[in-house]
């Protein structure tokens, strides 16, 4: 989900790839050092680092504003909704009463797998096991867990075995990601930029209102995306007298808290699929026996 940082680093990224555009400080299109990150100016960068206002670099920060923050209204009862599907890793194939486990080699073990059995022992109707395969799972272990769930089901390495005239089908699907707004917000964001020259100030602040002059949303790196919109730019000249000339520059930005959470892309038999799913989430094999 986004939140101040990492707007703020999705921000800065934003500039850097306009303003650096050979991806090094020492290539902006101003034509001097530039120095781009998330926080104030500090003490530090006006003489005692490496590089410094007065050897003729240039910062640009990124800051939030608590004060600006506003509650907006979420879409109404927070609904969940499917994302993005991740095929699965894990798999099993039934022949005759007998079930085979299989995971995708050097793959991390992902997926639902199960069974649906009909006539076993002291079961009415069909029953049915289902395992959620997790990093650290072997075909070995999910078959494991598959047996014990399933009365008179016995397990030997990746295959097993239920009792002789039940009818057996494999259950294989995938893993979607479902996704919630739990709360919606707009908050200022300022980009001020720094220079010991009021000349290079003006440039570097020209730069980032044209770098962001057609940017109305960004994605942040966790897939993220916010609305930023242009607001107030002013020159700050109070400190002149120490060589510090900066021209802070307001954003608004609306950006969603969501939660997310990883769902089997079926349930039990295929029976309950909601809206969004597409063919190829259950694969329900032919019965067998």
């Amino acid at each position: 989900m986004a939140d101040i940082a990492t707007i703020s680093t999705a921000i800065a990224t934003a500039l850097a790839a306009a303003l650096c555009p050979d991806g090094t400080a020492s290539g902006a299109v101003t034509g001097r050092p530039l120095i781009i990150r998330r926080g104030e100016l500090t003490q530090a960068d006006q003489g005692n680092a490496a590089h410094t206002l007065q050897q003729g670099c240039d910062f640009i920060g990124i800051t939030d504003l608590p004060e600006s923050w506003t509650r907006l209204d979420e879409p109404l009862g927070r609904p969940w909704r499917l994302d993005s599907q991740t095929p699965a890793t894990t798999s099993i194939s039934v022949s005759g009463t007998t079930a085979t486990v299989s995971v995708a080699g050097g793959a991390v073990p992902s997926g639902t797998v199960g069974l649906r059995v009909g006539g076993l022992p002291g079961v009415t109707g069909t029953a049915c096991g289902l395992h959620v395969a997790v990093a650290g799972d072997t075909a070995a272990s999910i078959a494991a867990t598959l047996a014990a769930s399933l009365p008179g089901a016995t397990a030997v390495g990746a295959s097993l075995t239920v009792p002789a005239g039940c009818i057996v089908q494999a259950i294989n699907a995938g893993t979607q990601t479902a996704r919630c707004v739990a709360r919606r917000q707009s908050q200022m964001f300022v980009i001020t930029a720094w220079s010991a020259l009021p000349e290079a100030r003006d440039v570097l602040g020209q730069a980032i209102s044209d770098a962001l002059a057609l940017a109305d949303w960004l994605t942040d790196a966790r897939g993220s995306t916010f609305r930023i919109e242009a607001r107030a730019t002013t020159n700050d000249d109070t400190a002149m007298n120490r060589g510090l000339f900066s021209r802070p520059a307001r954003y608004l930005v609306t950006f969603d808290t969501d939660l997310t959470r990883a769902t089997p892309a079926m349930l039990a038999g295929g029976i309950g699929m909601g809206a969004g799913m597409v063919a190829g989430d259950v694969l329900l094999s032919p019965p067998s026996g």
